[in-house]
């Protein structure tokens, strides 16, 4: 294992012209600076072309990919398949990073022999103060199993499904690739990643903000494309039951949020159907996530309330959503 490996970073754009200046200074400032900073232009309508043409002029770990608009999963696709280093990394950009971002995930790599690192993140809206960073304390690594790490990501307890906030083996990419034309594409992705390794290290450290703006998807109106998430997360825990059954409850908690998250995204009568087919399943999965002693503490309250009907619900879980996923 080399000493610095070349580390592809890789960032797929799409109409974030006055986010992405922010997202690229935070990666060019990375403590660990053996980067291939690869910026997919997405076929973005607005400057990010530009912005991307300019920044390849100004640092030479810098490649531009200038592409049709293919969505975040075809630019994310294209980015690694030119990827030159040995380890990679995604990063969305209208997000930024600290300084230790990319050193911290590699210090845990090289200290654990993992071949995927994670760390945490931070909802960032416009104007919240900035945590301060740090660099990772060894005690602080945790070397976990496939199912160790499984049990966190249903729990998303420290540990989350997304494709950005981690650092993986180049090579766990050959045969995955992020679907293309879905949404919540990490969904079914991650999992296939983690499939092929035996162990991960996951770190405590918050180095990764999730910008949350009001035309991201998780914000935008419903529509039948935001079903993606149901599909994909019942096929992943149709797996996790199939694979690791003593996770079934952990499963069922982590499809339960998720369907009340698109779910209470419904107002249109157009969607009657649908609301009603997913209120279905909060009642088919409600009483084992509100016994679920590890499960969620929102998840369970949710469940609990659950059984007060379906308007008691969505007025509880409307007022509590800032700040949460």
């Amino acid at each position: 294992m080399n000493d610095n490996p070349l580390i592809s970073v890789i960032v797929p754009i799409y109409n974030v012209e006055q986010y992405l200046k922010r997202c690229v200074e935070s990666i060019r400032r990375q403590t660990y600076s053996n980067l291939e900073i690869i910026l997919v232009d997405d076929g973005s309508p607005d400057n990010c072309g530009k912005i991307c043409d300019d920044y390849k002029k100004e640092d030479n770990r810098i490649k531009v990919i200038h592409k049709k608009n293919g969505g975040l999963s075809d630019a994310r696709n294209a980015g690694i398949e030119i990827a030159q280093g040995e380890y990679i990394t995604c990063i969305d950009s209208d997000d930024f990073i600290s300084q230790f971002f990319i050193e911290n995930l590699w210090i845990a790599i090289q200290k654990s022999g993992c071949e995927i690192a994670t760390s945490w993140f931070a909802d960032y809206y416009e104007g919240d103060n900035i945590p301060e960073a740090k660099k990772v304390d060894m005690k602080d690594i945790a070397v976990l199993s496939r199912e160790e790490f499984y049990k966190k990501l249903l729990y998303q307890d420290g540990v989350e499904v997304s494709a950005w906030g981690k650092l993986y083996k180049t090579d766990l990419f050959e045969g995955v690739k992020y679907p293309v034309g879905k949404l919540y594409e990490d969904i079914p992705t991650t999992y296939l990643l983690v499939e092929k390794t035996n162990k991960v290290a996951v770190i405590p450290n918050i180095d990764y903000f999730y910008f949350q703006r009001s035309t991201s998807i998780a914000q935008t109106t419903f529509s039948m494309r935001k079903m993606d998430a149901i599909n994909h997360m019942d096929d992943f825990k149709n797996y996790i039951i199939h694979n690791y059954p003593s996770l079934k409850r952990a499963a069922e908690c982590r499809y339960f949020s998720t369907v009340c998250n698109i779910l209470f995204q419904i107002s249109s009568p157009e969607f009657k159907q649908t609301k009603e087919n997913l209120w279905q399943e909060i009642k088919k999965y409600r009483y084992s996530v509100m016994t679920n002693r590890f499960g969620r503490k929102k998840a369970r309250i949710a469940a609990f309330l659950s059984y007060g009907g379906y308007k008691f619900l969505h007025m509880i879980y409307v007022r509590t959503q800032k700040g949460t996923s």
